[in-house]
């Protein structure tokens, strides 16, 4: 199978204790962090794979000289493989359901997320292993 790769410049700020933050001005949702220049190009390539693996339209690069960027901060080319990432998810898709009140409210009231409640029952219902 052929990869897809991508490649976008991204913005390296130093925070504290050799953190860099990580972000990319072409992709808004892609921001990480990293401990260590090592893992922060790791996890931003992680974050650029998983913003746009599945897009159909990827965005403009923009060119990595017109950046400016605040004082101890730099520039560096980021590539991420789109085909490894999609392989990384499983497709999901909307499903409404109907639940009783008194369970629905009980949940909600215990911060619990549907969408997994729901997808760890038919798991476990299916003896589903991914």
């Amino acid at each position: 199978m052929k990869h897809k790769y991508v490649t976008y410049p991204a913005i390296f700020k130093p925070l504290h204790d050799d953190v860099y933050f990580v972000s990319f001005p072409d992709v808004k949702s892609a921001v990480t962090e990293g401990h260590g220049l090592e893992d922060a190009f790791k996890m931003a390539s992680d974050a650029l794979a998983t913003m746009l693996y599945d897009e159909k339209r990827l965005p403009t690069m923009t060119n990595p000289a017109d950046l400016k960027v605040e004082k101890g901060s730099f520039v560096a080319l980021v590539t991420a493989d789109l085909t490894q990432a999609a392989d990384n998810f499983e497709k999901t898709i909307r499903k409404n359901v109907t639940v009783p009140y008194n369970i629905a409210k009980k949940a909600e009231d215990m911060h619990l997320n549907f969408s997994k409640v729901l997808t760890d029952a038919l798991k476990e219902k299916l003896n589903y292993q991914n």
